[in-house]
């Protein structure tokens, strides 16, 4: 990188910090308490902090005489384009085919984007992320989650 930001991490970065401020904001409105904040209070400062991270290390690697500067290719906008029609079609099967499938579906097709290339690992991957991520939250919170399988 050259120290500059592609338009489509920019935008991501201000989305993610912009809907965890409103979050976090209705949070502390509803009620100001421990029970209340417990999650989101944290998870929120990490979130910044990442985005922080984001932000700053592309500029101090800019810095650096010996980082070769390497063009994006013009594939990168429609990976991110991807990703986010992705996330956005997980976001809406969460509530129509259940949790789980939703989450199943999502990780496998993320493996495979980022790299898998094996036929048996991506979805043995997915469905052990997935397991533990609804029986977690299961536990986490007492909020019935609709599931299609767990």
């Amino acid at each position: 990188m050259t120290g500059k930001f592609q338009a489509t991490h920019a935008a991501l970065i201000g989305i993610i910090l912009a809907v965890s401020a409103y979050i976090t904001q209705s949070a502390v409105r509803a009620r100001a308490s421990m029970d209340n904040l417990i999650v989101v209070a944290p998870v929120a400062a990490l979130i910044a902090l990442i985005c922080i991270v984001l932000i700053v290390a592309p500029l101090l690697k800019a810095r650096d005489p010996e980082a070769k500067a390497k063009p994006a290719p013009d594939t990168a906008l429609w990976g991110d384009i991807l990703l986010l029609a992705g996330f956005a079609a997980f976001c809406y099967a969460l509530t129509h085919i259940g949790f789980d499938l939703a989450t199943f579906l999502f990780v496998w097709g993320g493996v495979v984007m980022s790299g898998g290339r094996g036929w048996w690992q991506p979805p043995v991957f997915a469905a052990i992320f997935t397991a533990l991520l609804v029986y977690g939250f299961g536990s986490l919170f007492p909020y019935p989650m609709l599931t299609l399988v767990l």
